[in-house]
């Protein structure tokens, strides 16, 4: 049987368009790769957000939430980690599902897909998780990786977060419009533009293929009081923002999910009273 996954072939248009759009690249290589060497540098010398890894928020049945990936889960941006992405949206889901949020944080500042699987994932500690919220993809793009080789290593993490936690929803958070970012200029912006809709095509299609996961997609029209003096981070005013969108989406997933377990459970039940009738 033929394999599911292979690519089509390119129609000649495709192809006149993709050599075209790799001829402008490699034109404009030079002062791309000066800008966004430039602006990961700058990037890198924000601090994380103060405060624990990990923590548990409301009440009610426990829900054990881990939030892996980049600078987002590591609360860049925002002074106090109460105050950063990831407890904003534990908070979120604590309110609209009644339960007791346990979350727990691992990011690294300035890591693509690979980093996080090689340096994060074996830091996890042993404990299973619900809910898994994965950010990973701006720093792929902005360190000029293949868009391949990205979907590889995003699918390859994802595996291996399914490992660790076989029954987990995992939530991919979308790549959001860098082109719209207010400290990119041109003609990294133009490239980063084209960029990273591609990369965002390539992680929803990967995700898609993976059972019980997610791909949350970032329609955010940014404004210049949302991002921290880099640029590129969010705010605090921003993070919550961020966290909302993640919440309206993931909560009703959960909410579903909760619903169908039941239902399963209740007919396991049922089906071991009648056999022991």
């Amino acid at each position: 049987m033929a394999d599911a996954t292979a690519e089509r072939p390119f129609s000649l248009a495709e192809l006149a368009q993709k050599l075209v759009g790799r001829a402008v690249v490699f034109a404009l290589f030079p002062v791309m790769l000066s800008q966004a060497f430039a602006l990961r540098r700058h990037a890198l010398t924000l601090a994380p957000a103060v405060g624990p890894g990990a923590g548990t928020i409301g009440r009610g049945e426990p829900l054990h939430f881990l939030a892996i990936g980049d600078s987002i889960v590591a609360g860049v941006g925002a002074r106090r980690v109460e105050r950063s992405t990831v407890v904003h949206v534990a908070r979120f889901m604590s309110g609209r599902l009644a339960r007791e949020i346990n979350w727990h944080a691992t990011g690294i500042i300035g890591a693509g897909a690979r980093k996080v699987r090689r340096d994060a994932v074996p830091r996890l500690p042993p404990q299973r998780f619900d809910v898994i919220l994965l950010s990973v993809g701006v720093n792929d793009v902005l360190k000029l990786e293949r868009s391949g080789r990205f979907r590889r290593q995003l699918l390859k993490l994802v595996r291996e977060l399914r490992r660790h936690s076989p029954d987990s929803v995992i939530a991919y958070v979308g790549l959001p419009p860098l082109d719209e970012f207010p400290k990119l200029r041109r003609p990294l912006r133009w490239i980063v533009g084209r960029r990273v809709r591609r990369f965002d095509m390539v992680a929803r299609e990967a995700i898609a293929r993976v059972p019980n996961a997610m791909h949350i997609p970032m329609r955010v029209s940014p404004r210049p009081h949302m991002f921290a003096e880099d640029g590129l981070h969010p705010t605090e005013p921003g993070q919550r923002v961020l966290a909302r969108i993640i919440a309206d989406a993931l909560t009703p997933h959960l909410s579903m999910a909760a619903i169908g377990g039941a239902r399963r459970s209740l007919r396991s039940d049922r089906a071991q009273r009648g056999s022991e009738g």
